[in-house]
């Protein structure tokens, strides 16, 4: 099981848990309210009774002023004791008055309200076990979904093979036969398809990146030369202020880089710049493109502005950044060009 598969086990657990334990929680409130009704109903009989008898132990006896303003047979409750009046034989003066303390009643309570506890508590257990059946059931359909998408990669990521192969393999008779500065650029686009199919392998394996020591200003160096082969009418070049060292994982780092000046180069000017800045805590891209209408936008899934691409390359960057602990901020003017800041001191090598 994955992080997303449990993360949403998690959460449906949790919800049908907390409906339930509320369903549960009313039931059984309700339930020791009538029973707390019920022990002073239960105890109005029972000094009934006794009024008959007089032989109750739990009981105190006395003799009551009659009054018109008294009632009989009804249960009354003072601070230190409840008791109720019943009508004497033969006596034109005074009522038999029978009483409970209160210190008895408030016992019995409690252990009411212990006995309810502890069934409150088994069904508790008996909650979370229907609630986590009834969350594996609903996540079943999902879990069938996502392990046939799994399987669809799989295969695509076989069927990738033949063909990169075959592509690694005549690129190698054309660099015998002949030399050209686009084979260089064939090469590194091959490499690239590669290290994403890795990159996807590790993704369906659930399998994360080992951190390792990355020099910035080397790695920047190695991606400008890279993307220079391949946009030979633009200037790209590196200004170091400082010589960083960040811990990260440096496939999704390179990835980052990859994507923001992917974007810097494509949506350039004609002879136009990019520019990366290498400062102690923070990589800044600038580039003289077209710039962006609405940048605020730029880090939702599927948001354009033109009609090539499909939107996804800065939503990945973000969510790249936001696991790798790296801050990312884009400023864009139209027709002035964009810039974007990576603060890298969550990796940098000496806050860790």
């Amino acid at each position: 099981m994955n992080r997303s598969e449990r993360e949403s086990l998690i959460k449906n657990f949790l919800v049908f848990f907390t409906l339930l334990e509320l369903l549960l929680a009313l039931i059984f409130f309700f339930f020791y309210t009538d029973k707390k009704k019920d022990i002073h109903e239960l105890l109005l009989k029972r000094m009934q009774i006794c009024s008959y008898t007089l032989s109750c132990k739990d009981f105190d006896y006395d003799f009551f002023p009659k009054s018109n303003k008294i009632l009989v047979n009804h249960l009354y409750h003072m601070p230190k004791e409840l008791y109720a009046l019943f009508p004497l034989p033969n006596s034109k003066r005074y009522y038999l008055k029978i009483s409970y303390a209160t210190k008895r009643l408030d016992a019995d309570i409690k252990e009411l309200a212990y006995d309810i506890l502890s069934l409150f508590a088994l069904a508790t257990i008996i909650i979370m076990g229907l609630s986590f059946v009834l969350t594996l059931y609903t996540l079943r359909p999902i879990r069938d979904a996502l392990k046939i998408n799994q399987e669809f990669i799989k295969d695509i990521l076989h069927d990738f093979n033949t063909p990169i192969s075959s592509m690694v393999l005549n690129l190698e008779l054309l660099k015998k036969s002949c030399e050209s500065p686009f084979i260089s650029r064939i090469e590194q686009s091959i490499q690239t398809i590669v290290s994403l199919q890795e990159n996807l392998r590790l993704f369906l394996k659930n399998i994360k990146h080992e951190s390792s020591k990355i020099n910035v200003a080397d790695l920047v160096q190695e991606r400008l030369n890279y993307f220079s082969a391949l946009y030979p009418n633009l200037k790209l070049s590196m200004i170091k202020k400082a010589n960083p060292t960040v811990y990260t994982q440096k496939e999704l780092f390179t990835r980052i880089l990859d994507n923001i000046l992917s974007n810097a180069c494509k949506y350039n000017k004609k002879n136009g710049f990019v520019e990366v800045i290498v400062e102690h805590h923070k990589l800044i891209i600038k580039d003289s493109g077209r710039g962006i209408k609405h940048p605020e936008k730029v880090f939702n899934r599927f948001y354009k502005e033109s009609d090539r691409g499909i939107g996804i390359g800065l939503s990945i960057v973000k969510k790249l950044c936001d696991e790798l602990d790296i801050q990312i901020d884009l400023q864009s003017e139209e027709q002035k060009g964009t810039t974007v800041t990576l603060n890298l001191k969550g990796i940098s090598k000496n806050h860790i």
